[in-house]
């Protein structure tokens, strides 16, 4: 069997497929590719499993985004930081109460008199 480089970690190949490649726009052959690698986040190396497609007549690499596959996601966890998700709730909270302190300060200008 045909032996891949994912990121410079040997793999084998599994069976072609045909699909549409975005880089070549049209139909070709493909391998999809899983494997594990380290990617370094604040100088910490985490292990992430990586799914990707390989074209075999361009010989580039592409994902195709998907609800249950983020890498980067599973390796904040893994370091136990927040996710994207998680930071967005928390940025959204910090509007509320900007907002709400905004109309108050608002509020005690104001004059009703």
């Amino acid at each position: 069997m045909t032996q891949l480089s994912c990121y410079n970690l040997p793999m084998a190949a599994i069976d072609t497929f045909k699909a549409f490649c975005p880089n070549c726009e049209a139909i070709t052959e493909q391998w999809l590719v899983e494997c594990d690698d380290e990617i370094l986040i604040n100088d910490e190396p985490v292990t992430v499993h990586l799914k990707y497609y390989y074209c075999l007549e361009c010989k580039e690499n592409y994902e195709i985004p998907s609800i249950d596959y983020d890498p980067l996601a599973d390796a904040y966890l893994k370091l136990g930081l927040r996710t994207n998700d998680e930071l967005i709730a928390i940025v959204d909270i910090l509007k509320i109460a900007m907002n709400i302190e905004e109309m108050r300060q608002w509020l005690n200008q104001a004059d009703y008199g």
